[in-house]
């Protein structure tokens, strides 16, 4: 059976029916063909817990990172973290995990603007 075929058979089964090597196949097949498997940072890349861990990071006040946070991106919308979404890794409740370096580089453009 091909990949694709593959694949298609495993989207239209049940999670709950499929063997471990099946959920893992899909799972696989999900995270390399994702929109947003470019965006993501590589796993080796320093991250920060939480906004203060990443404010000691870029050497500012907790309340620099949340202004940042807060500062409208190009397209006017600060929806999502502002100028820092594209640095947030995860967030779940108001837990965020940041991708260090790629926060200094949208903090420093920022500035620059």
């Amino acid at each position: 059976m091909s990949k694709n075929k593959s694949i298609e058979g495993l989207l239209e089964k049940p999670v709950y029916m499929m063997t471990g090597e099946e959920y893992l196949e899909l799972t696989h097949y999900a995270l390399t063909n994702s929109p947003n498997a470019a965006a993501q940072p590589a796993q080796g890349g320093k991250k920060a817990l939480g906004v203060h861990a990443l404010a000691l990071e870029l050497g500012c006040s907790d309340s620099t990172v949340y202004v940042l946070m807060r500062t409208p991106r190009e397209d006017g919308s600060a929806d999502g973290g502002g100028v820092l979404r594209d640095a947030i890794v995860s967030r779940i409740g108001r837990r965020i995990v940041f991708d260090v370096e790629k926060a200094r580089e949208l903090a420093q453009q920022s500035q620059q603007r």
